[in-house]
């Protein structure tokens, strides 16, 4: 059994000014050829395919493509998805045949010019191999699933976590499904019914609440046979783009029953949508209780998740240190923030360490929603950029925030960084001698998957309402081309 393997991960956020290069690409995750093989210490669904293959071994033979990553940004220029679909299709032409293709996506990919860039890309997988071949994708749970994406495969695999810790889990079970599909023991029927509702991704997890519920009814109609296997997908929210909403998708060797079932879970999900909603809270709100009611050895974290780099936004707001500044907390709270600002960051750098900066940081990119501001402060420390990811990512995956420094201003210690990387992890902080357990306030640029972590330190965690392209606050974002109506913009309509 020869099977093609390979990946491209990528999600987009519509309303941000940061983009992805081919660079961003190479410099973040990026394997081609036999790479795809070798020992890796990055837990992914690559692991997960290559795991599931030997335990079929010496029965199926993996062929790799490419398998590559970027962090998070706004629409991806056409260019760069073009060099991309180029390096994967002239892999697959040295393919001269193939009994089937296990590839990774995102699902919430959008082009310049092109809303499905996921969908574009199984198509040219689907052009190259030919009809008949199956084609089993991995996507992400917040993945927006087009009519594209299903028509082109023969089965789809979603997480089933959030925080996502199952990527391994997850390209394995894909495995599996296609080698059974390549046996011809299973000839599974994708059924996908879209719900109109976008919620915040600050309730996605999957361990509590209404996500929780939904999983527990899925797994339930495995279990009594309804469904071969279901994939839940609260879409990530901040596509403006015309096939956008939640989606379910089960697959079975019955039509009806996946359909029936596909149903039964798309009406239970449009049932609890407003059990989704959060509260929002402003930081002047936290820094007031957090004088007279900190908890005694507990950080308080507060979540920028509308500056998120894991949402596409471009992490350089100034927004919160601005108001920290404001609000005296610089002589008398121990406060952890970071922010993206390449020219800042190789400023900090090129002083050195106990060297007194004067700098102008932030809104390099995301100039729409704020403006710099002028800092006066020391640089403590000089990092070397790296760090190992822990349950915040792909785990053990390797971060680079490129040039950075920390700069102290009064108690307040900004770590400045030349790349976007995912802020989740306390691993960040403690590469360049941060301890955020030590520290009354720690600022993450997350909307939920810093929880993997932190909510081992602490249970004081607050989403704030501030400006950026990836807010919970969803009615304060321009859409324009999504279907109407469309929750939470309108409600008392049947979804269903």
């Amino acid at each position: 059994m020869n099977i093609v393997i390979g990946g491209m991960i990528q999600e987009s956020n519509t309303f941000s000014e940061a983009s992805s290069a081919l660079r961003d690409f190479q410099h973040y995750y990026f394997l081609t050829g036999d790479e795809l093989l070798q020992p890796q210490s990055v837990e992914n669904e690559l692991a997960g395919f290559v795991r599931a293959a030997a335990e079929e071994a010496p029965g199926v033979t993996l062929l790799p493509t490419v398998f590559t990553q970027a962090v998070s940004s706004g629409k991806v220029p056409r260019r760069t998805l073009d060099e991309l679909k180029h390096i994967l299709l002239e892999r697959l032409e040295r393919i001269p045949s193939c009994d089937g293709v296990l590839f990774s996506l995102h699902g919430a990919w959008v082009a310049e010019d092109e809303d499905d860039a996921d969908g574009e890309i199984v198509e040219a997988i689907r052009s190259r191999v030919g009809p008949d071949v199956p084609i089993v994708i991995t996507l992400d749970s917040h993945a927006n699933v087009t009519r594209k994406i299903v028509d082109g495969v023969n089965g789809i695999v979603g997480y089933r976590t959030f925080p996502h810790v199952d990527y391994v889990e997850t390209g394995y079970r894909a495995a599996k499904l296609l080698f059974r599909i390549v046996r011809g023991e299973t000839k599974p029927h994708i059924r996908m019914r879209k719900i109109p509702m976008i919620v915040p991704a600050e309730r996605h997890e999957t361990y509590r609440g209404p996500m929780a519920e939904l999983w527990s009814e899925a797994s339930a109609g495995e279990r009594d046979g309804r469904s071969a296997l279901t994939s839940l997908f609260l879409v990530q929210p901040w596509l403006d783009i015309a096939e956008m909403g939640c989606s379910v998708v089960v697959m079975d060797e019955d039509a009806g029953c996946a359909e029936r079932e596909a149903d039964r879970l798309a009406a239970l999900m449009w049932d609890k949508r407003s059990l989704f909603d959060i509260k929002l809270y402003q930081v002047e709100e936290i820094v007031r209780q957090l004088a007279t009611e900190s908890v005694r050895g507990e950080p308080a974290v507060l979540s920028d998740s509308a500056d998120s780099p894991g949402a596409g936004s471009a992490g350089d707001s100034s927004f919160v240190l601005r108001e920290l500044l404001r609000l005296g907390a610089d002589r008398r709270l121990n406060c952890l923030l970071s922010m993206v600002d390449r020219d800042a960051a190789h400023a900090a750098v090129e002083a050195g360490e106990g060297a007194d900066v004067k700098l102008r940081v932030g809104h390099s990119l995301s100039r729409s929603v704020g403006q710099p501001i002028e800092i006066e402060g020391t640089v403590v420390k000089i990092g070397s950029g790296k760090f190992r990811f822990g349950g915040g990512a792909a785990s053990n995956l390797e971060a680079n925030m490129g040039r950075c420094a920390v700069v102290s201003i009064g108690t307040i210690s900004l770590l400045l960084m030349e790349n976007p990387t995912f802020t989740g992890d306390p691993a960040m902080y403690r590469s360049v001698g941060l301890e955020p357990l030590e520290a009354d306030l720690v600022l993450v640029k997350s909307a939920n998957q810093f929880r993997a972590e932190y909510e081992l330190l602490t249970r004081q965690i607050y989403i704030l309402d501030t400006p950026g392209a990836s807010t919970a606050n969803l009615r304060s974002l321009p859409f324009r081309h999504i279907p109407r109506p469309m929750y939470p913009f309108e409600d008392g309509f049947n979804g269903k």
